[in-house]
């Protein structure tokens, strides 16, 4: 069956993460988002050659059989392949695929919560009122509440009241086949600035895709379910 998949899986990573990637290989370890690149801030991050994700992809989807994520940092030109590595309720911990290094991201219900070892991490999040809403898929209206590491290793508490909408149906590519998903879009104002996340949610109301703010040290964190 996971061979089967392979080849939609190949068609999905292209999809989603080919175009974002350039074509340069990059010296840094595509299966981490390392700290180097962030703490040596004269060093342009590259993004990772987009045919060694899609290898690293479609190796964890045949070795594993659990869930699989794929992960980037926009702003960092950072991607990984993740698995779960621990639980805490409806928490879910993971680790880069391939990788012993210890660094790891936090999420709640496909949205990233946390992360640890990236450098100016995001160390907790408080956004169950506006995954309620998204759950639901439902227009409506949350705050959130998020602490990061700022540049001199203080921890900023920052609020963030939004407005959340819902938009259309889509059709996501996964590895079992396209699954329909609807466009939940989150417009999230903050003292000195507003951010948009958006989050495709499916009939269960479980997160598939989301696209989400982790502050201005992190920039937007995008996270979709592979399996």
């Amino acid at each position: 069956m996971i061979a089967a998949s392979l080849p939609r899986l190949s068609l999905l990573v292209c999809a989603m993460i080919l175009a974002a990637c350039s074509n340069q290989r990059s010296s840094e370890n595509v299966f981490t988002v390392t700290k180097r690149v962030i703490e040596q801030r004269r060093v342009k991050p590259v993004a990772p050659d987009p045919q060694v994700v899609q290898a690293v992809a479609i190796d964890a989807l045949a070795k594993t059989t659990g869930p699989v994520l794929l992960y980037q940092l926009e702003d960092r030109k950072a991607v990984a392949i993740l698995r779960p590595i621990a639980q805490n309720g409806a928490y879910q911990t993971w680790a880069a695929y391939g990788s012993s290094e210890r660094l790891s991201a936090t999420t709640l219900n496909g949205v990233l919560v946390s992360t640890r070892g990236l450098g100016n991490d995001l160390m907790s999040s408080r956004v169950e009122p506006l995954l309620e809403v998204v759950a639901r898929r439902e227009d409506g209206v949350a705050t959130i509440q998020q602490r990061y590491l700022d540049g001199e290793n203080q921890i900023v508490n920052l609020k963030s009241d939004c407005k959340i909408t819902r938009g259309e149906t889509e059709m996501l590519a996964s590895v079992s086949g396209s699954v329909p998903a609807v466009r939940m879009t989150a417009e999230c104002w903050q003292a000195d600035r507003s951010v948009e996340n958006s989050y495709l949610v499916d009939a269960n109301g479980a997160v598939v895709q989301s696209r989400h703010w982790a502050g201005p040290t992190m920039g937007y964190s995008t996270i979709q379910r592979l399996r």
